[in-house]
């Protein structure tokens, strides 16, 4: 066999044999240089920043909680605002109104539903990430950049517009009667513990992080991930639960309809300005390469 010869996926070696290369599979990982414990961490490492972000502006936003007018940045706490577009839009306040007729005091089917559709919020980015780390490392770079953009305008927004969620602005008579029920319907299923876990991750988080909803803008941001790689079935099924999250949100007392648009608008932002980024290094990669390499010709 001629050099012109040699199969796709076969490598010659320096006595001119062509031997056979197993081609790189997208459902398999690269030989790893750790074990699974390790590449977990390491996939998981971006996701760090995220943590410190929220940390960071839960510290300025603390001020809030104990009364104070402003947080560290000079910002006031906007208790009516969303409750007035929603009201605006739909001429009440649509968690006063699933509330007053889906609530009794009592569990129901739907809570569960709630529940479990909440508490997914908690696990979606992680697995997502990890999956992608081990079975497609090619779209994990993009995966990871649109996540980090997402955080990033999302928690400059609650920065700078700290927001009351219903329950909050209920317990100030700013609006009809609302409960914070996204734990209520963990009773009937008997994970007690499950609830007890969510609601202290609550109460150790910003409770003006409500403007935008990153719940609501997290759910949309892995459906249209995923969404060019899947078929029509599970394609409906991505619609379905970003829009269950959304409902679940309003419903359960911690967002308002705007704060589930304005999440889903910070989705949208986060991938247009991860494909303009992209596309952008990919104009100016030929050009510097191009240059580099007449530098090195010259050299």
């Amino acid at each position: 066999m001629t050099s012109r010869d040699t199969a796709p996926g076969s490598a010659r070696s320096s006595g001119g044999t062509a031997t056979a290369t197993r081609p790189p599979s997208l459902l398999r990982p690269s030989n790893p240089r750790h074990g699974p414990v390790a590449q977990l961490l390491i996939a998981w490492a971006p996701l760090g920043a995220i943590l410190l972000v929220y940390w960071v502006a839960q510290w300025i936003s603390a001020p809030l909680s104990a009364g104070a007018a402003t947080n560290r940045l000079g910002f006031g706490l906007h208790v009516t605002g969303p409750a007035d577009a929603d009201r605006a839009v739909f001429g009440e306040v649509p968690t006063v109104w699933l509330q007053a007729r889906l609530v009794d005091g009592s569990p129901h089917w739907y809570d569960v539903a709630a529940a479990l559709v909440y508490v997914t919020h908690f696990v979606a980015i992680p697995l997502l990430t990890a999956v992608l780390w081990f079975r497609l490392r090619e779209r994990f770079a993009v995966w990871v950049a649109r996540v980090l953009a997402f955080t990033a305008v999302g928690v400059t927004g609650y920065v700078a517009y700290p927001a009351a969620p219903p329950w909050m602005a209920s317990e100030q008579g700013a609006i009809g009667p609302v409960e914070r029920i996204s734990n209520l319907g963990w009773e009937p299923v008997h994970l007690d513990l499950v609830g007890t876990l969510v609601a202290s991750a609550q109460d150790g988080s910003n409770p003006v992080a409500a403007m935008p909803s990153l719940h609501a803008g997290a759910a949309l941001l892995v459906a249209l991930f995923l969404w060019p790689s899947v078929g029509p079935r599970w394609r409906l099924l991505l619609l379905a639960y970003a829009l269950a999250m959304a409902v679940t949100l309003v419903y359960t007392g911690e967002h308002y309809v705007a704060d589930v648009f304005a999440g889903w608008l910070t989705a949208g932002l986060a991938v247009t300005v991860v494909a303009s980024l992209r596309a952008t290094f990919a104009r100016r990669l030929p050009t510097c390469r191009a240059g580099a390499s007449g530098r090195y010709a010259q050299g």
